[in-house]
């Protein structure tokens, strides 16, 4: 029900004889079947004394992703073919080229390349393949090597409850536009992460999933944008008011209750009792808006870049990572996803750094608990080495086990974090413990930003966010 002319206000009286008034005859029938199936939803203490049509704020959001996706049926049995082949003894390349009737630059023999790079096959000695103890067990349990791709991924946050959807949204001209109070940047994306990656391998039927951002500063194609939705928002006045308050339903255009919705539409109302008075009018009403503005450019000054920073390119991090372990003085933070082979270039380092007096290494990883993402025997090995011999000074983190008791909420981290005594902390998309960055290969554009200023408030903040001793 549009309100031009006159505010909404919880003090005014009741009408004993609602009536429902809008400015298109053609859309008095989805306010007129809500108000006759729901008029006395809330029971005989509550009346229905206003449906009020609202334009709902869904923020569009793109994102550059990259995916793992089970590969043909065709590439895996090559792979199982390729892998068991070798098993039997045929395995030199001329011998292997000689049984298969191909060539040496065939594409077969590039899988055996990939074969290589998953760690599923080596070369011996005599540079004849053989395979791992990982081949031999992904031969045993038939398993495939995912493939990644570049994708872009569309997906709706909820402009009052941050929940998120890829159901796409049906763009509505109605006039009354409650106000967005989400900023989707690149801090939200890492903070939902997981629900993010969640819903995209729900809407592709659990077949793919999200392995990365393709770049983290450049991750969101586009400036996400609001786009509104119709939905219908009831109004219950209490008859007795002493002791109850006015409550609200909303509903979508399907005249689906919309649960979530509903909550945080009361939420709102109880601290702002003119949510539903688009009017132009009223002293009071501009007096609200303009501390909705200033605090829009509040949140705005908060989400810029502030104090003394600089932005950090692909190859620079390797450097910075060896620096802080070589001549920290008193703690290191490292949080990554992941540890894979990349982390021994820095086991050295590490070792100096603990031999130091009054040091202390926090090392935090864990994206999930999954068998694939756990860390590479041999390297992590050489870590728990030295937390024996500085079982003091040697902090290791495995957050998904960590969060359990802890989060309910939470399955681990996609962050990549890096701080240096009360010197320095850097944020980014570099992933401090599995990716080597040296020059000279195939690379992925890595980059993050160095901050100089309140970096001891930042060590509380991890601290406090994870709930471990600092």
């Amino acid at each position: 029900m549009h309100h031009k002319n006159r505010r909404f206000n919880r003090n005014k009286g009741k009408r004993q004889n609602p009536t429902i008034k809008t400015r298109k005859k053609n859309s008095l029938s989805n306010e007129r079947k809500l108000f006759d199936k729901y008029k006395k939803d809330l029971g005989e203490d509550y009346l229905l004394n206003d449906i009020i049509e609202l334009a709902y704020p869904k923020i569009q959001t793109t994102i550059d992703i990259l995916v793992s996706s089970k590969p043909s049926d065709v590439l895996k049995d090559l792979h199982i073919f390729l892998l068991d082949t070798i098993n039997t003894g045929l395995n030199q390349k001329s011998i292997l080229c000689s049984f298969l009737g191909i060539e040496d630059d065939d594409f077969i023999i590039d899988e055996l390349y990939l074969l290589i790079k998953e760690g599923l096959i080596d070369l011996d000695d005599e540079n004849d393949y053989r395979l791992t103890t990982k081949g031999q067990l992904f031969l045993e349990n038939q398993k495939f090597i995912p493939e990644t791709s570049n994708e872009e991924f569309v997906f709706y946050v909820d402009g009052l409850t941050k929940e998120l959807t890829t159901e796409k949204v049906s763009k509505t001209f109605c006039q009354n536009k409650l106000t967005n109070l989400v900023n989707v940047n690149h801090e939200f994306i890492q903070e939902n992460w997981f629900n993010i990656n969640s819903i995209f391998s729900k809407v592709n039927k659990e077949e793919k999933e999200i392995i990365e951002l393709s770049n983290y500063k450049r991750s969101i194609v586009k400036k996400p944008f609001v786009v509104y939705e119709k939905i219908y928002a009831l109004i219950y006045y209490p008859k007795e008011e002493e002791g109850k308050k006015i409550q609200i339903k909303a509903y979508n255009k399907s005249l689906n209750l919309l649960k979530k919705t509903t909550n945080s539409l009361n939420e709102q109302f109880s601290k702002n009792p003119f949510l539903f008075d688009f009017s132009d009018e009223g002293e009071i009403l501009n007096e609200f808006k303009d501390i909705i503005e200033k605090s829009k450019e509040l949140n705005l000054k908060k989400d810029r870049l502030t104090g003394n920073y600089k932005d950090i390119s692909t190859f620079e991090h390797k450097e910075l990572i060896s620096d802080a372990l070589l001549t920290a003085t008193s703690k290191v933070y490292i949080e990554s996803p992941w540890i894979r082979r990349a982390t021994s270039n820095y086991i050295k380092a590490m070792e100096v750094f603990l031999n130091r007096e009054n040091t202390k290494l926090f090392i935090a990883y864990g994206i999930d608990s999954s068998f694939r993402n756990k860390p590479h025997e041999e390297t992590f090995e050489k870590i728990k080495n030295l937390q024996v011999r500085f079982p003091k000074k040697l902090k290791i983190y495995h957050l998904p086990t960590h969060f359990k008791s802890k989060f309910s909420d939470r399955s681990g981290t996609h962050r990549k974090i890096l701080i240096k005594d009360n010197e320095f902390y850097i944020k980014g998309s570099f992933n401090w413990l599995s990716y080597a960055g040296e020059k000279g290969r195939n690379y992925a554009v890595e980059e993050g930003t160095q901050f100089f200023d309140n970096v001891e408030t930042f060590w509380e903040k991890i601290f406090q966010e994870y709930q471990l001793e600092l």
